[in-house]
């Protein structure tokens, strides 16, 4: 993606799908724990969008990527957690 803009645009819209699905998983949680982690899980991924610098267009690039990758692996029910 050649504009800058819409690149970042594009990582923080990758981050809305995948939190969009940890807080899927966090409101069909069985229990209050699996339920608090997936909220974590979707609050820290939205920090870490959040201080990627929009002018490192390679640190955007690569965590685009990454998050490609994420969201195409991820299944239609929540993985188990580790008690």
């Amino acid at each position: 993606m050649n504009d800058p803009v819409m690149a970042y645009d594009a990582l923080h819209e990758l981050c809305s799908r995948i939190g969009g699905h940890y807080v899927m998983w966090a409101n069909q949680a069985k229990t209050k724990d699996e339920h608090d982690y997936w909220i974590r899980q979707a609050a820290q991924l939205r920090q870490e969008a959040w201080e990627i610098n929009p002018e490192d267009h390679a640190a955007v690039a690569a965590k685009r990527a990454e998050w490609r990758q994420l969201f195409q692996s991820l299944p239609e029910q929540a993985p188990v957690i580790a008690a």
